[in-house]
């Protein structure tokens, strides 16, 4: 399983605690950076003729439809300024219900980054929820679903999630998030890991973050600047960095993957 993967399942179960039941961008003028609502609005670079309702939530509780995608490829996706309060309902929702084993809760920030717990980080407490189900908004037909999300390619997201048949690759993805409270993170680390091939071969990996999250909605930039190869020919992520990006901005190249 890819280890970035792994990593958000950890965010994901650490956002839940037992229950008493054991339950590269372009500028738009439509987008104010002092408003709390974002409408975003593009075309799907891979787009199949699917056409179908847009899902803002994540794993675990209903859907909340805010946008959709057309049959010629455009979308429409709006981030709503009450998401602090769909997302605490849908919370109470899903941990009132009888299927509950655990109880959902907004991450923290230091849960999110749990690396960056050494450098210079600033509200380690403040909650945040991240949009759509792991940096990917969900396209419903009835039917079928499929991911829609910005990146640099297709296969970059399907690396990142750990997908079976991606291929390791350089390039960077966008996210959305809602911050709580505000944070900021500026600093980087540096260290080993072992190439899982059996060489036992040691690579250095460095982290580079560069944010300062406002209350409300922000857009965040993850990108993999460098891998590193073993003899074997196995690929690893050497460098990554993760920043802000300008909220009036809406990432410019899309595209969709099947579930």
């Amino acid at each position: 399983m890819n280890k970035l993967f792994l990593l958000f399942l950890l965010i994901v179960a650490s956002c839940k605690t037992p229950t008493s039941n054991d339950k590269e961008t372009k500028t738009t003028s439509n987008i104010d950076e002092a408003a709390t609502a974002i409408t975003l609005k593009g075309t799907v670079s891979n787009h199949n003729g699917m056409a179908g309702d847009i899902n803002i939530m994540g794993y675990f509780v209903q859907p909340e439809f805010y946008g959709a995608l057309n049959q010629d490829g455009s979308f429409e996706i709006r981030l709503p300024e009450d998401f602090d309060k769909i997302t605490t309902k849908a919370f109470n929702t899903y941990n009132s219900s009888d299927v509950a084993d655990y109880q959902l809760n907004y991450n923290t920030a230091l849960e999110s980054f749990p690396n960056a717990a050494n450098v210079s980080f600033s509200g380690k407490e403040s909650r945040l929820a991240y949009v759509g189900k792991y940096y990917r908004f969900e396209v419903n037909t009835g039917d079928r679903s499929a991911y829609l999300y910005p990146a640099s390619s297709e296969n970059f997201v399907k690396y990142v999630v750990g997908t079976k048949d991606a291929v390791p690759e350089t390039g960077f993805n966008y996210y959305y998030i809602y911050a709580k409270e505000p944070f900021s993170i500026d600093g980087n680390t540096t260290y080993d890991n072992l190439f899982e091939d059996g060489t036992e071969e040691v690579y250095t990996r460095t982290d580079h973050y560069d944010l300062n999250i406002k209350k409300g909605w922000n857009l965040l930039r993850y990108e993999i600047n460098q891998l590193e190869e073993s003899s074997s020919g196995t690929q690893e992520i050497a460098e990554t960095t993760v920043s802000n990006a300008e909220l009036n901005s809406i990432p410019e190249s899309w595209f969709m993957s099947a579930l």
